[in-house]
């Protein structure tokens, strides 16, 4: 018997999620270009049954120990036609896509035989728009679409129940309005046990060790003189530019209830939820200094640029194992509060 019967599943999730619809041929179908894509084991076999599974599988090559798809010279899908349309979903349907196209941008985390977690990234445009520019409320359903689950059951530290509760009130504090984005970002780190300490603070050396997470976040290659005039600059204008990302509401607050529950914290580091919250923060505070050079360089800020920033952030944040390293090494050997002392009320 399906011990779903017994146990009905639980997927909590964020209402753009069912509203999202695929187009390529709004987005150029980013997503078909230039990506390693995972050929599961059921549908290679899906393939290898078909008399004409061949015109899949001669596209299919090894990689690093697994099964992709051979891009094409230009880095686009074999299968994507004039229309930036998938052949293969146009042909066989959805079930004979590989289970990575089937999902994406649909990022599923079980956390038990029950329950699951799903949410989308900003990495697909169309998503972006669903996530960054509508209030960001959930919903409970009974039923999966997606194929590509991540099993998170040994890899929480603490039970789903609680995890779930600690991420609710996470959000219910993000997502309070009344108060500025640093003021919720405070409570936050209250509220997972960071307490403020008179600590001598030096707004310098912590501006830099913000420059150095973002040279490696963005895979910049930075000199110690660029450092030094990226340093000057943020402190020079981060007072002028940084109360102003207010206007852009509700981006900032959907971008961090967003990451706050894709990422599942607070247990997305190994470590205490003390840490997980510091790391948090420390990306958020990337994004502000992102949002003060692109200001700098193009002598504003508009909500345009500022929603390219955020999709860059987090595709960044995803594909870039030196910046999440150097945003952990941050938030490991510092506590909360030079988190307070950067933040401009």
């Amino acid at each position: 018997m399906d011990r779903h019967a017994l146990y009905p599943m639980k997927v909590l999730r964020p209402t753009y999620v069912k509203d999202f619809r695929c187009d390529g041929r709004l987005c150029d179908a980013r997503c078909c270009h230039d990506w390693n894509v995972v050929v599961d084991e059921d549908t290679r076999q899906k393939y290898s049954e078909l008399p004409d599974g061949d015109e899949f599988l001669r596209h299919v090559t090894e990689l690093d120990g697994k099964c992709v798809l051979q891009m094409k010279p230009s880095g686009t899908c074999p299968f994507l036609d004039e229309n930036f349309l998938c052949g293969l979903q146009l042909k066989r349907g959805e079930d004979f896509l590989a289970a990575v196209c089937q999902s994406f941008p649909r990022v599923t985390y079980k956390l038990t035989d029950e329950i699951f977690l799903q949410a989308m990234t900003l990495t697909c445009p169309l998503a972006a728009t669903e996530i960054l520019l509508r209030p960001i409320a959930f919903e409970t359903v009974d039923s999966l679409t997606a194929r590509m689950i991540f099993d998170f059951t040994t890899k929480l530290s603490m039970p789903a129940e609680k995890f779930l509760s600690e991420q609710r009130a996470a959000i219910d504090i993000l997502q309070r309005r009344e108060l500025s984005i640093n003021q919720r970002l405070r409570k936050l780190c209250e509220h997972f046990g960071e307490k403020s300490a008179p600590v001598e603070f030096d707004a310098e050396s912590h501006a830099a060790a913000v420059v150095e997470i973002f040279g490696e976040t963005y895979d910049a290659n930075l000199t110690v003189e660029k450092k030094s005039r990226l340093v000057e600059t943020y402190l020079t204008a981060r007072e002028k530019i940084l109360p102003n990302l207010q206007t852009f509401a509700p981006m900032p607050e959907n971008y961090l209830v967003n990451e706050f529950f894709m990422r599942l914290y607070p247990c997305a580091f190994v470590g205490d939820v003390r840490l997980n919250v510091r790391v948090f923060v420390t990306a958020w505070r990337v994004a502000e200094f992102a949002a003060v050079l692109t200001a700098v360089a193009k002598s504003r800020l508009t909500v345009e640029n500022f929603f390219e920033l955020l999709c860059m952030l987090s595709d960044k944040l995803d594909h870039s194992r030196g910046g999440m390293s150097a945003i952990r090494t941050f938030a490991e050997l510092h506590d909360a509060e030079i988190f307070y002392a950067l933040m401009m009320e």
